[in-house]
């Protein structure tokens, strides 16, 4: 896969991970556990699609390296 459309596949699933959270907040209205449950279930889908993006960004910013 070459870095533009890493990019833009990460930045995707990034951004259907928010709608996918709003959606869970909206339809099951967690209101006891909700800090409990954000990082249990969501912030380790969070970082590993906020390190794909930081990673698509950084390999496109640097030059090519000869070799």
């Amino acid at each position: 896969m070459d870095r533009p459309s890493f990019l833009v596949f990460s930045f995707l699933g990034s951004i259907s991970m928010v709608i996918l959270h709003l959606i869970d907040i909206w339809l099951l209205e967690y209101s006891d556990s909700l800090l409990r449950h954000f990082l249990v279930e969501w912030l380790p889908l969070y970082l590993v699609w906020m390190s794909m993006m930081l990673i698509g960004l950084v390999k496109r910013a640097s030059p090519p390296t000869c070799g």
